[in-house]
């Protein structure tokens, strides 16, 4: 059921004296958790997908959706360093295919297992997901302004806590309704030796600078960042 309209247009409740959103209560359901260093599995599937194929199958498509679709079918599934093959055998290849989008980006801060560790997180019984192939370009944009604050900053992210989350997953954690998380815009972050109030700051000189437009919420131990168009702080 929606909530109420707050006067505040926040994406987390406006009561910061709740517990994060995403607390420490949270668990990874592969097997318990995997530590950074651990890399693919060699034996992870590498089967290749012919460029001209997947120019066919697209010229094939009719709609919008129907070409991204197609588009992201053809991305590799090769092994990415920091992607445990156990993340592949849970959620199959598209696991790969995502973090090798993120690769793509050629952040120099965020790493593609830092962006998918928060999808294999489980509150109760309800597991999150990775997002819907047609929102994985969403998360760009977001993506590079977290990169430009570690860079402002001097510091190194620790952990993206939150990044996407589908809908039942975000009911489960107490999400608002209307999350920029499960449109896939909004990130929370952790960073190395830097208070969540100096993040924020640094996050809302960057968007006064026209870096992104967006929401800003600073949180007891961590930042909220979101590229959703308009700027909103809290």
């Amino acid at each position: 059921m929606p909530q109420p309209a707050s006067k505040h247009p926040t994406d987390h409740p406006t009561d910061h004296t709740q517990t994060p959103i995403i607390p420490s209560k949270d668990t990874f359901f592969v097997n318990g958790g995997i530590p950074l260093c651990l890399r693919a599995s060699a034996s992870t599937s590498r089967r290749k997908f012919l460029a001209m194929a997947g120019l066919t199958a697209v010229g094939a498509m009719a709609g919008s959706t129907g070409v991204r679709a197609a588009l992201f079918s053809t991305m590799s599934d090769k092994p990415v360093p920091g992607i445990p093959h156990a993340w592949v055998q849970a959620k199959g290849t598209d696991v790969l295919r995502y973090a090798n989008y993120i690769q793509s980006l050629n952040l120099r801060n965020v790493t593609p297992r830092m962006v998918l560790a928060p999808h294999f997180k489980t509150r109760g019984r309800t597991s999150n997901t990775l997002p819907p192939k047609s929102q994985w370009k969403s998360i760009a944009n977001t993506l590079k302004v977290v990169d430009k604050m570690v860079v402002k900053m001097g510091s190194p992210l620790r952990e993206i806590t939150s990044a996407y989350r589908s809908p039942r997953y975000n009911r489960a954690v107490g999400g608002k309704s209307r999350s920029y998380h499960m449109q896939n815009l909004a990130l929370d972050l952790k960073f190395k030796g830097v208070s969540a109030y100096h993040a924020q700051y640094v996050a809302k000189q960057l968007r006064k600078q026209g870096v992104f437009k967006g929401g800003v919420g600073r949180y007891p131990s961590f930042t909220h960042i979101d590229t959703r168009g308009t700027n909103v702080s809290w």
